[in-house]
């Protein structure tokens, strides 16, 4: 059970960090997001992947449609999350970016729930989103739990994105919360 204390932390983490990112991606976000994509394509685990999982940025989320472009058109097979329910979602196949045509649960570019399903098992590498994020790994979600669940038993490499702008000292860690082995900001890479 969550302790109501960490609770609080996080969702006045979440605040703060939301009315920054409100400020940071208007005005910062392409750069960003073009740097943060340098980065990705150059990770000797990026390099060696066959089959990519990546969420799709929107709003105030790093852009990752380079990155979703620059996978489809160096022959790797792409996955994207399509929601499935509260806190659950799973890897859907994409032919191309055309296939994002649907608009999820939370208005997110989504495939059509018909897209090929792809096992966990079979993916090379992941792009994960944050809201924030620390030096260490830990990352601050939306608070629905999807990567969490997601990821808990991922056997592949994984990476969470996040602007230098919007790296936090600490992010408050519940159990369950996973932690990521890459952290990938748009002014450096951390290993954790």
């Amino acid at each position: 059970m969550p302790e109501p204390a960490l609770l609080e932390q996080k969702k006045s983490l979440r605040r703060t960090v939301r009315a920054a990112a409100a400020d940071f991606y208007p005005r910062h976000g392409a750069a960003s997001s073009r740097e943060i994509f340098t980065r990705l394509i150059s990770l000797p685990e990026y390099q060696a992947c066959r089959t990519l999982f990546c969420f799709v940025g929107t709003g105030h989320e790093t852009d990752t449609f380079l990155l979703l472009r620059h996978a489809l058109q160096h022959g790797r097979r792409v996955a994207v999350p399509l929601c499935t329910g509260p806190g659950r979602m799973e890897a859907r196949l994409i032919p191309n970016l055309d296939a994002l045509s649907a608009r999820g649960a939370y208005g997110i570019p989504e495939p059509a729930p018909d897209a090929p399903r792809l096992a966990l098992q079979e993916i090379d590498f992941a792009v994960v989103p944050c809201l924030c994020c620390d030096r260490k790994g830990h990352r601050l979600g939306h608070g629905g739990g999807y990567y969490d669940r997601c990821l808990e038993h991922a056997l592949f490499p994984w990476t969470v994105v996040c602007p230098e702008a919007l790296l936090v000292p600490a992010v408050p860690v519940e159990p369950w919360d996973v932690t990521a082995p890459i952290v990938v900001t748009d002014q450096g890479v951390y290993r954790t």
